[in-house]
Formats: C-alpha cells, structure tokens, sequence
C-alpha cells in the first residue's frame, strides 16, 4: 500500500510538473525564474519514482504523464496552443540561434556587392535568393494581379517592372515601366491602376496597350509638403477603397506649421480629396493593413538627439482620428524632454509595440499569405534599416513580431539577419512584401538587390 502511495504520489508530481512548464510555455512574458516551480515538481517526482519502481518505469512515466499533461492543456486551455516541437515536426520551434545560410546567385549576377559570396543568419528554415539586382536603390514594392512585381526607386525618378515566367526564383530583365518622376515612394495596385506616392503627389499609372509602358498618367492629388524634412510618401489601400497616405515631418522635432506634416491622410483616389486620419507620427514609413483588412498599422520613426536608447522607433496600429503624440510625446505616452507635457501625452494613442532606438523600421507586411509554418504566418514582418546615429550600430535586419487573433505581440523577434558584419554594413533591408507564390521578398537600397525568401517544406 505504501508503495502504491509513493507511485501516485510520484505521477501527481509530474502530471504537476508538466502542466505547470505547459502554462509557463504558453505565456513567454513571465519570467525565467518561474521555471524553479516546474523543475523541483519533475524533480522530486522523477525520484520518487525511480527510488520506487526503477529507472525504466520512470522513463515510462515522464513519457506518458508528459503526453497525459498536454493533452489536458489542450482540452482545457485550447487557446494556448501547447505542443511538443517533435510532434508537429515544427524545427523552427527548436531553433534558438540562427543559422548562417548563403544567398544563392545567379552567375551572372556576381557583380558588385555580389562579387563575393554572402551569407545570412536565418532563424527559420528558408532559402534566400537574390531575386533581382537594380540600377539603382530599390525602394517599396508592389504586385499586380499578374504576379509581377513592381519596384519604385527614388533618385532615378523611376519604377521597374520584375518577371519570373519560368517560375525559378529569379527575375528575367528588369522592364522600365516609367521614369520622370519626382522620388516615386510608395506603391498599390488596384485592378489595373498603379497608384504612386511622389513627394509633392499621388499618381495614378495605366498601361492600357498592356505593352509594359505607361501610356496614362493621371494626377490624383497635388500640392503635398514638399518644403524639405522627410520626402517619402507611403501608401496602403483599404478595404473601403480608399488610400491611405503617410506624410513624414519636416523637421526632427518641432510644432509643425502644416497640418498635414506628420500624418496619415486618407485619400479618394477617384476624386483627390483627402482628410487627416491620424496624426503625431513623425515619420510612419510602413503601412499595412491586417489580414482581415479591419486595422492599419503603421512603422514610425522616432526623434534624434535623445541618446542612444531613446526616443523609442514604434510599431502603431494606427486608429480614425488617433493622436501619437509627436512632438511632444512618444512610445507609451512618455513626454519628450525639450517639448512635452505628461498632462498632454495621457491625451495621445500609446505605441503598440516598442523597438530599439534608431533601429528605422521601414516597411512592414504580414505574413498571413506566406507558404510558411503557422508561426511564421501569423506575424508581421518589418525591416530595420539600421542606424546612423548610435554608439553601437542597430538594426540591419528583418524582425517578426507574432500576430494572432488580431492581437499584436509586444516584442519582435529574429528572422533574417547578417547585412551588419563587424562594423560594415552591406546591405540594408527596406521593405518586405508577400508575393502570389507564397514567398517574401524584401528590398535592400544600399545593395540595389531584390531577394526571396522561401520556406523549405
């Protein structure tokens, strides 16, 4: 009887133990040490075990308890989501460092930054390509309902046109699809009009004769700040048919004189009117809708001249009529220290997510469309184009920040890395964009490249 008392004392222990480091696993915002709890359960009921039935039988046990605790997780808290790796046959799960994978070229791309091999550290099971070299610094990217990929870049005043017909990963020919523009930013199709944000100016581009040339140029909106400070114009499309265009501030931190410097202006694209959405974003330069197309959110850069940690860079979820604080305030309602008041910045909407100061989070997309494990596409992708104005440098990397249930984590994590390589930067990621194959591709303007990213499943 004693002996029988041991065994299911032992088995409580662990049953214990399991569900207890479960829980622990499914909310990652408690601390390391919680896990002491957890530890001494399986501990003490591992040798309570052994000293009574042997090592085989315990091994047994651990095994079936561990099995006995997941399943009652996922009965009683469905949510949670808990799992093993192993049995999902999920590896990224186990990864917890990156591994370093090369970029695969073509060879008669090895020119220029390629020229000599290059690797990227990948915290995911994927492959990159170098999708496309440019002849000049690829900005924001756009694909039509083709599954050609358009790429805006700024100081040759021009837009490129990007094919894959034979389906390898690679682009054949860049096709110039127009030039003359004034810094041409931000891009979205809609049916067969290319809406581009210029400085001054959003343009609607047609190519009616379907020659790969625009032949119709129409101005949709005129007569936007273009008097110096931030010149990129984003642009995202709503539901609701309308565009939704981020103007950056003219100065780094200052009561700004227009009132549509600092914004996110919503736009008819039929008629060119436009009112002020949201306001206080220094300089949003990401905008993206949810996957269910009900929220925007929106990549902010933050202030200089605040030290090396401060002022946060912001992921926002930008709302009708929402206040974000600049100048006077930033990340969760903190005030800023030449301009602000606390009393004013309880007014303002709080950061969403908080990132590394000077990182310059550019462009943002979600990954619901990716042919990735389910990890991967429930997050948003960002791109950290790095610093130029902190001690140690940050940024140089593409980090995704889990999404579910339309929730947004609270931290980003590693996904792609390695353009920063002790003190040299080679390449600076710019904006990732979901394709119709399923793979990500992401823009770099120092290394004039296009790569892919694609999931080996």
């Amino acid at each position: 009887m004693k002996r029988q008392l041991l065994l299911a004392t032992g088995c409580s222990m662990l049953l214990a133990g399991w569900l207890s480091a479960f829980l622990l696993n499914s909310d990652p915002q408690k601390s390391t040490l919680y896990i002491i709890g957890p530890t001494l359960l399986l501990g003490i009921g591992m040798a309570v075990i052994r000293k009574t039935a042997g090592v085989r039988i315990t091994v047994v046990t651990l095994g079936l308890t561990a099995l006995a605790a997941l399943l009652a997780m996922n009965q009683i808290y469905p949510s949670k989501g808990v799992s093993f790796p192993v049995f999902n046959n999920d590896r990224e799960a186990l990864m917890e460092k990156g591994d370093l994978i090369p970029i695969v070229v073509r060879e008669k791309d090895r020119v220029d930054t390629f020229s000599v091999p290059r690797s990227l550290e990948t915290f995911s099971d994927v492959k990159v390509q170098l999708f496309a070299g440019l002849p000049g610094p690829p900005r924001m990217m756009a694909f039509d309902a083709n599954g050609h990929l358009y790429v805006s870049i700024p100081n040759l005043g021009a837009i490129y046109k990007l094919t894959d017909r034979d389906g390898d990963g690679f682009s054949e020919q860049p096709i110039l699809f127009h030039v003359g523009m004034d810094n041409p930013h931000g891009l979205v199709w809609s049916g067969d009009k290319l809406y581009v944000a210029e400085t001054s100016q959003v343009l609607e581009l047609r190519d009616t004769d379907q020659n790969n040339q625009v032949d119709n140029v129409r101005i949709v909106v005129d007569g936007l700040p273009d008097d110096g400070g931030h010149w990129t114009r984003s642009l995202a499309m709503g539901n609701d048919g309308f565009l939704y265009l981020s103007i950056g501030s003219r100065c780094n931190a200052c009561e700004e004189k227009n009132s549509m410097r600092a914004t996110v202006l919503k736009l008819n694209p039929d008629t060119g009117t436009f009112v002020i959405f949201a306001k206080g974003l220094r300089n949003t330069v990401g905008l993206s809708f949810s996957p269910d197309g009900n929220s925007l959110w929106g990549s902010d850069n933050g202030r200089d001249h605040l030290g090396d940690e401060l002022p946060p860079d912001e992921i926002n979820q930008i709302v009708e009529n929402g206040d974000y604080g600049w100048p006077f305030c930033y990340g969760q309602q903190i005030s800023d220290p030449d301009l602000g008041s606390p009393g004013r910045c309880q007014q303002t909407v709080a950061s969403s997510v908080d990132l590394p100061a000077h990182s310059a989070p550019l462009g943002i997309a979600f990954g619901d469309r990716l042919h990735a494990p389910d990890t991967y596409k429930n997050s948003l992708y960002v791109a950290l184009h790095g610093s130029w104005n902190r001690t140690e440098p940050t940024g140089y990397k593409i980090i995704r920040i889990p999404y579910e249930n339309q929730q947004m984590g609270q931290e980003g994590k590693d996904f792609l890395k390695g353009w920063l390589v002790d003190g040299n930067v080679w390449g600076r990621p710019v904006a990732p964009v979901v394709g119709p194959d399923g793979s990500l591709y992401l823009s770099d303007d120092q290394a004039a490249a296009i790569y892919r990213i694609s999931w080996n499943q």
